[in-house]
C-alpha cells in the first residue's frame, strides 16, 4: 500500500506539534526549582486562606505553615544539606549502581541478553523479543541499546521485517519499563519517594522496594501477549511498505556468544547459584537472626536489607563474569569499573538535590495533608467510588507522563499530592504506587521527550531510511493504549480479588 502525503501528515502532524511543545519543557532541575517557588508562595497564601483540618492519623489541628515566615526560612536554610543527603532514594539508587556498573561495564548485561535471545524458534522471535526486552530493563540503558539491534537481526534471519522487530523491542522496554521478575531500580526509586511520602500522614510506615512484586510479576505475561497480538496481527503485516531497503547499510551483528562468553556465563551462573543457596541457608532456620522475633520473614532484619544483599548478588556475578572475560585482570579494576558507572549518574543526583528539597518544603509546609484531607473530603461528599478516582489518577498520570520523561521525578511531583488523598480514600500505599507505574511505563514509548528517540530511529533508519519520527510515535500509539487498557484492567481485578500487590 502506497503512502500519500496525506497520510504522512495525518501520521506526523499532531506528534510534530507535542514534539515541539516538549522540547519546549525547561530541564528537570529547572522545572522543581520552579516548583519550590510557586510553593513558597502557594504555603503562604494557603496559610490565610484554608481553615485547619484534623490530621486523620493523629487527630491533631494541622493548619499550613507558610514558608514565607521566619520559621520557613530557618528550615530551608538549615535543612538543606540533610534534606539531600537524607533523601531515601539517593542512598538506594547510587548502592545500587556500584553492583549495576559492574554487569554492565564486564559486558555481562550484552553476553546475558544474547544469551536469553539466541536458539530461539523462529515461531517464538516475538514473545521471546518482549519478555527480554522487560526483562532487560534490570540493566537499564544496557537493553535500550543492545535488544533493539539483536531483534531486528533475528526478525530479518527468519524472513520477516527487521523494522517491526525494532518497534516490538522499544515499545516493550519502555511500556513494560515498571514490570519485571526481579527487583530493579525502579522498586527502589518508587518506593524510596513513597516513603518520605507516606511517613507524613503513617509516621515509622515504609513503603517496601518489594511493595508492587506480586504484581509486577503477573504484569509480565499479560504485556507479552498484548505486545505479541498487536504485532502479529496489526503492527507487521502494517508495515510492510517499510520493508528493508536495497542500500541498507544494517550491521551484519551476530547473536551468537564466543566460547569466552559462554565459559564465563556458565562460571556466573554457578556462582550465583552459590550466592543464592548461601543466602537460603542463613534465612531459612526458623531461629535465623536474619528473621523477626516469632520466626518471619515479614518483617525481618532480611527484608529490611534486602538491597545490600541485592548488591553483593549483582556484584559477585559481575566480578566473576569480568574475571573469566578478562575485563578484570586485577583487584584495582573492580572500583574502576564502578566509578566509571558512577560517573553516569552526576545528572541524576544534580536533579535530586532540587526534588529533596522540594519534597522537603512541600511537606514542612503541611499542603500535603491539608489539601489532602480537604480533597478527601470532597470526593467524600460527592460519593465518588474509591476506583473511579483511581481511574482519574492513572490517566492523568499517563499523560503527564508524556511531558515528564523521568518516572522518578514525576513520582515525587505527583505522590506528595496524590498519595495523601488516595490514602484517606481508603486505598493502601502499595495499592497507589502500582496504578503510577501502570501509568509512567505505558505512555513512555509515545513520550516526544524520551531520549532515547533519535537512537531507535537509527536503528531502523540502516534498513529503511523513509521512516520517521511521526512513523514511530504512530506506530506505538495503538502499543500504548492497549498496554494502558489491559494493565489498567489487570489492576481493577486484582483490587477486587483482594490479591496482594507484594511483599
Amino acid at each position: 500500500m502506497k503512502e500519500t502525503s496525506d497520510s504522512r501528515a495525518g501520521n506526523g502532524g499532531v506528534m510534530h506539534h507535542v514534539a515541539r511543545l516538549a522540547d519546549a519543557l525547561p530541564h528537570p532541575f529547572i522545572m522543581f526549582f520552579a516548583l519550590f517557588v510557586v510553593t513558597l508562595g502557594f504555603s503562604a497564601l494557603m496559610s490565610v486562606w484554608l481553615d485547619p483540618v484534623v490530621d486523620p492519623a493523629t487527630q491533631e489541628l494541622i493548619q499550613v505553615r507558610s514558608l514565607l515566615s521566619w520559621d520557613g526560612l530557618r528550615f530551608m536554610l538549615t535543612g538543606a544539606v540533610t534534606n539531600f543527603t537524607s533523601f531515601r532514594p539517593l542512598g538506594l539508587v547510587l548502592v545500587m549502581v556500584l553492583a549495576l556498573g559492574l554487569i554492565q561495564k564486564t559486558g555481562l548485561a550484552d553476553a546475558a541478553i544474547k544469551r536469553m535471545l539466541s536458539g530461539v524458534s523462529p515461531r517464538f522471535i516475538t514473545p521471546a523479543v518482549i519478555f527480554t526486552s522487560i526483562i532487560g530493563n534490570l540493566v537499564s540503558d544496557a537493553a535500550v541499546f543492545l535488544i533493539p539491534p539483536l531483534a531486528a537481526i533475528m526478525f530479518k534471519t527468519v524472513g520477516r521485517n527487521p523494522v517491526a522487530g525494532i518497534i516490538v523491542a522499544f515499545v516493550s522496554i519502555f511500556a513494560g519499563f515498571s514490570a519485571n521478575f526481579f527487583i530493579a531500580g525502579t522498586d527502589l526509586l518508587l518506593s524510596g519517594i513513597s516513603t518520605e511520602v507516606v511517613q507524613s500522614v503513617r509516621p515509622g510506615y515504609e513503603v517496601s522496594v518489594v511493595a508492587n512484586w506480586f504484581f509486577m510479576c503477573a504484569s509480565v505475561p499479560l504485556i507479552t501477549l498484548i505486545i505479541t497480538v498487536m504485532n502479529d496481527r496489526y503492527t507487521e503485516p502494517m508495515l510492510e511498505r517499510f520493508r528493508p531497503q536495497a542500500d541498507s547499510d544494517a550491521p551484519q551483528q551476530s547473536t551468537e556468544l564466543s566460547a569466552t562468553e559462554r565459559r564465563a556465563l556458565r562460571y556466573t551462573g554457578i556462582a550465583a547459584l552459590a550466592y543464592v543457596t548461601a543466602v537460603l541457608v542463613l534465612i531459612l532456620p526458623e531461629g535465623s537472626g536474619l528473621r523477626n522475633a516469632e520466626g518471619g520473614l515479614l518483617p525481618s532484619p532480611f527484608m529490611s536489607g534486602l538491597v545490600p544483599v541485592i548488591v553483593l548478588f549483582f556484584s559477585l556475578c559481575g566480578i566473576v563474569y569480568g574475571v573469566t572475560v578478562g575485563k578484570i585482570t586485577r583487584p584495582s579494576h573492580v572500583p574502576q569499573l564502578m566509578e566509571e558507572a558512577m560517573r553516569d549518574m552526576c545528572g541524576f543526583i544534580v536533579i535530586v538535590f532540587m526534588v529533596a528539597q522540594f519534597i522537603a518544603i512541600f511537606n514542612w509546609s503541611n499542603l500535603a495533608i491539608v489539601t489532602a484531607v480537604n480533597g478527601a473530603d470532597w470526593l467524600l461528599s460527592v460519593n465518588m467510588p474509591s476506583m473511579l478516582v483511581i481511574l482519574g489518577f492513572i490517566l492523568l498520570a499517563a499523560v503527564v507522563n508524556l511531558f515528564f520523561y523521568s518516572g522518578s521525578a514525576q513520582w515525587a511531583l505527583m505522590a506528595p499530592i496524590f498519595m495523601p488523598m488516595l490514602m484517606l480514600l481508603g486505598l493502601e500505599p502499595e495499592a497507589i504506587q502500582a496504578a503510577y507505574r501502570i501509568a509512567d511505563s505505558a505512555t513512555n514509548p509515545i513520550s516526544p521527550i524520551n531520549p532515547y528517540l533519535p537512537l531507535i530511529l537509527a536503528v531502523i533508519h540502516t534498513y529503511n531510511r523513509s521512516f520517521t519520527l511521526g512513523h514511530l510515535l504512530t506506530t506505538a500509539m495503538p502499543y500504548s493504549l492497549a498496554i494502558l487498557s489491559g494493565w489498567t484492567l489487570l489492576y481493577f481485578i486484582w483490587y477486587a480479588v483482594g490479591l496482594p500487590f507484594g511483599l
